[in-house]
């Protein structure tokens, strides 16, 4: 695939205001593949991050984060504690949806860690799609039956794992509020103990203030690029 055919992932926006004067760049020097992964990279947090603050993220962490807490409430609210993981039958449409907010979100977070090079960036990506659509498919074979508890455990803990390290990425580019609260969040949801799912759903929900508070600093001062390009 010619590099200048990845500038069709970008929305139609952006590319009829930068795509001339990109196209005169990507025509200017080879290309390798870093380069393609930049620009990947960069179709993500256009569409995430334009020029408005967007609230995909943040209406993702805020939804995750509520739907993970209706998940720990139903839970804890049974007479006889469940085996781990510790699904209901019952709210696992409300696990899957809310596995798709968080999977999201995460991504969104990613975009934040602007020093990570093209080659780590495009690994760690990768890591995390796979462990959550990983995770986001064994709910759904969950839901019809044709997987049980430490199926869904295993998929849900490369998941949680994949968030910290997204979170410990944050935190070394200097992204410490969001970081942490994205290494607690799959952290406790790493402690086989259903009680701990409430603090899931509290991290998410902060997550979900941060990025707010965070793009309406940004809006106010006119940085609307996004994250990754401060």
């Amino acid at each position: 695939m010619r590099v200048s055919a990845l500038l069709r992932l970008y929305p139609r926006a952006w590319r009829a205001r930068y795509g001339d004067e990109m196209l005169a760049l990507l025509d200017d020097r080879p290309h390798g593949a870093r380069d393609r992964v930049d620009l990947v990279r960069g179709a993500l947090d256009a569409w995430l991050h334009p020029w408005t603050p967007s609230a995909v993220p943040i209406v993702a962490a805020f939804a995750g984060g509520g739907l993970w807490t209706l998940v720990a409430i139903a839970v804890l609210a049974q007479p006889v504690p469940l085996d781990w993981p510790g699904y209901l039958f019952e709210i696992v449409p409300l696990a899957l949806i809310g596995a798709g907010c968080l999977l999201a979100t995460v991504v969104a977070c990613l975009l934040r860690a602007a020093a990570l090079s093209g080659r780590l960036f495009g690994a760690l990506a990768a890591t995390t799609a796979i462990a959550y659509v990983a995770w986001i498919a064994a709910l759904a074979a969950t839901l019809l039956g044709l997987l049980g508890g430490p199926q869904l455990a295993a998929a849900q803990t490369a998941a949680m794992l994949a968030s910290i390290a997204v979170g410990l990425t944050l935190v070394r580019a200097g992204d410490e509020p969001i970081g942490m609260l994205l290494v607690v969040a799959g952290a406790a949801m790493l402690v086989p103990w259903t009680v701990t799912w409430l603090v899931v759903g509290v991290a998410w929900t902060a997550i979900g203030v941060a990025l707010f508070v965070d793009r309406s600093v940004r809006h106010g001062r006119g940085d609307l690029i996004g994250p990754a390009s401060s």
